[in-house]
């Protein structure tokens, strides 16, 4: 329920509404504000493009298809171990026989390339044809790049074929899907079980489990930045001592600078996140917003909810951040980098 508590007894003047949080939209003030800056920092899309390629990578190697994905010649994975246990051993002349063939396959995407013609010819190890067939097709093939007057060294290349080609296709995709699934179930998952663990703490009823994934990804976060930063923390108490003097004890230490980080994160979250948002926003509508109001409706009743104006202070934080960043750096803007550089990551504080 709202209750309005007014400030004075004029009908005309401003009421201040205290107004419960639940009608604030928290999920959009997450979008604005914490997503962006979350994203910036993981880079996702370069996290994943490392992982996939070492994966990609793995794969390739013991499936001996590095040649056909990667080209160059890698003489281990030319060899077929002599019994199955030496599989995941490295292939040397003793324990595996040589088999498998080679093709010669366009080495780019943009290749001069004969219609109604395969784009791989059988060869041997250095080039040469092995059929026939092959020498037609190879030959088919430098005539289009002479005809497009392009380099034949570079538009083809030598691969190493396994035996048994296409299974093991079909089973690097299917071990490629698989781990991409267990990844994206693990990372869905822990966070979401992590996140409903720590709602039943507070609220009884159960939540979007939305809201579940994004607190326990960011648990797990901050779970990773503690420890990283005991770890560096431990590490710089090791160096610090270089005699025989007796080290500071690192639980100590660890609570130490852990208040004081959190004193100093807790004084400028409460005025960089709510004292100055919500004085903002009363500048901005008592100057700008309530005149144009008054001027439309001038026996209009305005009204102070606290909770909105602090989320609308928050948006135009944002909005003048934005706008404050496109001029040349100047002592609002590197106050502000020094801030957020002083408080994230949180392994700062030692």
């Amino acid at each position: 329920m709202v209750v309005a508590c007014p400030l004075v007894s004029y009908p005309n003047h401003t009421d201040i509404i205290r107004e419960p949080l639940s009608n604030v939209p928290i999920d959009l003030l997450f979008l604005h504000l914490v997503l962006p800056h979350t994203m910036h920092y993981f880079r996702p899309k370069r996290a994943m493009k490392n992982l996939t390629t070492v994966v990609w990578k793995y794969l390739a190697k013991k499936l001996r298809l590095t040649s056909y994905f990667f080209g160059g010649r890698h003489s281990e994975e030319e060899r077929t171990p002599n019994h199955w246990t030496k599989w995941l051993s490295p292939a040397s002349e003793e324990t595996s026989t040589p088999d498998g063939s080679f093709r010669r396959v366009p080495a780019t995407d943009n290749v001069a390339l004969p219609r109604d013609f395969r784009a791989t010819a059988d060869v041997t190890e250095n080039g040469e044809p092995v059929d026939e067939a092959s020498a037609r097709v190879m030959q088919i093939q430098n005539g289009e790049a002479e005809k497009a007057k392009r380099n034949i060294r570079d538009d083809y290349m030598i691969v190493y074929i396994p035996p048994h080609f296409r299974q093991r296709v079909i089973s690097f995709i299917a071990f490629l899907w698989v781990i991409g699934a267990i990844l994206l179930g693990v990372m869905v998952a822990l966070p979401i079980q992590l996140g409903r663990s720590f709602f039943k703490l507070f609220i009884s009823r159960e939540l979007h489990d939305g809201y579940s994934l994004i607190v326990g990804f960011y648990l797990l976060w901050g779970c990773y930045l503690v420890g990283k930063a005991i770890d560096k923390l431990d590490k710089r108490r090791q160096r610090a001592r270089a005699t025989d003097a007796p080290r500071g004890d690192l639980r100590v230490l660890v609570i130490k600078r852990g208040l004081v980080w959190v004193a100093k994160v807790l004084y400028m979250g409460f005025f960089l996140g709510i004292v100055i948002p919500i004085l903002v926003a009363f500048v901005v509508d008592l100057y700008i917003i309530l005149p144009i109001r008054f001027s439309l409706d001038p026996s209009m009743t305005p009204r102070i909810r606290v909770v909105d104006t602090w989320a609308l202070g928050l948006i135009y934080g944002k909005i003048a951040l934005h706008a404050v960043r496109i001029q040349p750096p100047n002592r609002i803007t590197r106050g502000f980098q020094h801030v957020s550089d002083y408080l994230f990551p949180l392994s700062s504080f030692i």
